[in-house]
């Protein structure tokens, strides 16, 4: 009897660690794998990864007939289901998602004009919150006016923006962080020149206590494709030169949108391999990730 009992405690146990790891079944890939075949990853044109454990939800922007959507899609069972589109303003492009562990904090890129009087087309970061399980009308992240175009926000524990500036007339983009202090953020400050080479820089996912960066970059002395992404580490306030997360995980396509699962334990991305240039499509993947092998 008491073994049954000790049997039964077990089976419990290992229940609830699997519904609270839901990509467990993915511990032992070495290498990345397609996440959600045929559900999530449908050979398309999609792009970013955000996995919000609480809500069980994963986002993730993709391009309709003329514009990108962002969509979200339920992760139940073990599988992807409910493709949903963002209920936001129809007409301008939406992208680069960022959602807040507890699920009711969103910021994303859009061209939608910042105030009725806005002359000219940039991206801008915007926010919404989530309210009675309802994404509100989002308003201007930033209350001033920041040149250029802005890209990928990423929020950190600290309150901390980062995002990338495409300037305008320029098809270059570096990565920036805006420091939140005394209630305000800052004038957002370009991250090293070792970080921030001559070519693009974007994509970037930051540790929530900002102990490391992975980013996408294109063209650097070391690279397999035509993006690969990169990882640099926080050591007391300075970032070391970036490393190269190799050809175990980089492809000879684009590699980009990385996204580290709430447990840490998880990389998820954006590839193109598998396509050609003249049919370029994208699926999401997921690896086995520890950062520390790579500091």
């Amino acid at each position: 009897m008491k073994k049954i009992v000790i049997l039964s405690i077990a089976l419990v146990f290992m229940s609830c660690k699997n519904e609270d790891s839901p990509f467990a079944k993915f511990e032992h890939s070495k290498v990345p794998v397609i996440l959600g075949k045929g559900t999530l990853s449908t050979d398309s044109v999609q792009w970013n990864n955000v996995y919000v454990a609480k809500t069980k939800e994963f986002y993730f922007t993709k391009m309709g007939k003329s514009t990108s959507i962002i969509h979200k899609m339920d992760y139940k069972d073990g599988v992807f289901k409910n493709l949903e589109k963002i209920g936001f303003p129809e007409g301008s492009p939406h992208s680069d998602i960022y959602v807040a562990n507890d699920g009711d904090t969103m910021l994303f890129s859009s061209l939608m004009q910042e105030h009725n009087n806005d002359t000219i087309s940039d991206w801008n970061i915007w926010k919404s919150t989530r309210k009675n399980d309802k994404w509100q009308a989002p308003t201007p992240f930033f209350n001033h006016n920041l040149e250029g175009n802005q890209f990928y926000p990423w929020l950190t524990q600290s309150g901390n923006i980062y995002f990338s500036i495409t300037p305008h007339g320029s098809s270059n983009s570096d990565l920036y962080v805006s420091e939140y202090k005394n209630g305000a953020y800052v004038t957002p400050q370009a991250l090293p020149a070792h970080i921030n080479s001559k070519n693009i820089e974007g994509d970037a996912f930051v540790a929530p206590d900002e102990s490391y960066i992975i980013f996408a970059s294109f063209e650097r002395e070391q690279n397999l494709g035509k993006s690969d992404l990169f990882i640099s580490f926080n050591n007391q306030g300075k970032w070391s030169v970036p490393v190269w997360l190799g050809k175990e995980i980089n492809s000879e396509g684009y590699d980009g949108s990385p996204f580290i699962t709430h447990d840490g334990k998880y990389l998820i991305f954006t590839s193109s391999r598998g396509s050609k240039d003249e049919n370029t499509f994208f699926n999401h993947y997921i690896v086995r990730f520890n950062s520390e092998d790579w500091r």
